[in-house]
């Protein structure tokens, strides 16, 4: 999930306790979500939740999918082609028992889709960020938190907190996710523990690996080399890869600026060449909403 859009559920949930005058514990009670959590999301802290030994952790995109569940909230979505090629493949994932790997550009979609598809289907569905500081072990304490394996991350070896979320996941008939992987194509152990986790869930819970920018290429080199468990990985989640395409779809951009209130084709044309990608398109409809509002309370 994307900060603006953890922000976007923080703000919400401000107005919500507001306008129906509730409090963090009874926001807490209906939406499942610890109250610790609540008041760390409340003081959008959700990065930095102390833990033993004066160490902070950051808080699972699940407990703000109950949150936007709880409130009824839903964040804008434009159904693009690249998002559609995503929610396809994690539907396909989810229902078939499937594995595969998503590979797309910076600003292709991929995390948005994600996290529209997450909050869709919160019961089963868990997503875990990977990032450049995570070690192959805080990964697994990650996935252990996504899926709720112990609050705060199961203690004791490697192996058994991957047995723990395995039988978790089998129990429910799961979907997880990892994005950004293309973040933990260096640490080799990562995609080992992936590849374990994947051997005993095998035919019982999906798992998807999404990563960006030549991430299955650069997989597939790895591969070729038979460095360590990326062999096994590949075959196992790279038989039909999820190609996103790059760019902007003219028509997907017709639809997004119509919706921005900018339905001049010229215009279009105008936003689209100076955007190399979907993220890019919104950041300048955002900030060009942004100026119009600024233009009119001058003006006002």
């Amino acid at each position: 999930m994307l900060e603006s859009q953890k922000e976007q559920i923080a703000q919400a949930l401000d107005e919500y306790m507001k306008v129906h005058d509730v409090s963090q514990n009874k926001v807490s009670k209906g939406s499942g979500v610890s109250a610790g959590y609540v008041s760390q999301i409340v003081k959008r802290k959700w990065n930095e939740v102390p833990v033993a030994d004066g160490k902070t952790i950051s808080i699972g995109d699940s407990h703000f999918r109950k949150l936007q569940a709880y409130m009824g909230l839903s964040l804008d979505v434009f159904q693009t082609k690249n998002f559609m090629d995503v929610q396809i493949a994690l539907d396909d994932a989810r229902r078939t028992v499937a594995y595969y790997i998503i590979d797309g550009d910076t600003g292709a979609g991929k995390t948005f889709a994600i996290t529209d598809y997450a909050r869709k289907h919160s019961a089963t569905t868990y997503v875990v960020k990977c990032s450049n500081a995570m070690t192959a072990t805080q990964m697994v304490r990650a996935i252990c938190r996504e899926v709720g394996v112990g609050e705060l991350g199961a203690t004791g070896a490697v192996e058994d907190r991957i047995k723990a979320i395995a039988t978790k996941m089998n129990r429910e008939q799961a979907l997880l996710v990892f994005d950004e992987s293309e973040t933990m194509v260096k640490k080799s152990r990562a995609f080992g523990y992936i590849k374990d986790l994947y051997d005993r869930v095998e035919g019982r819970s999906s798992i998807v690996i999404a990563g960006a920018n030549g991430f299955l290429d650069k997989l597939r080199q790895k591969a070729n080399y038979n460095v360590e468990s990326f062999p096994q990985v590949v075959r196992r989640f790279a038989a039909n890869p999820v190609m996103l395409s790059g760019g902007v779809d003219m028509q997907d951009a017709i639809d997004i600026c119509a919706a921005h209130g900018i339905t001049s084709k010229k215009e279009v044309a105008v936003l689209v060449a100076a955007s190399p990608n979907y993220g890019t398109l919104f950041s300048k409809l955002k900030k060009l909403k942004a100026d119009q509002e600024i233009l009119a309370t001058a003006n006002a």
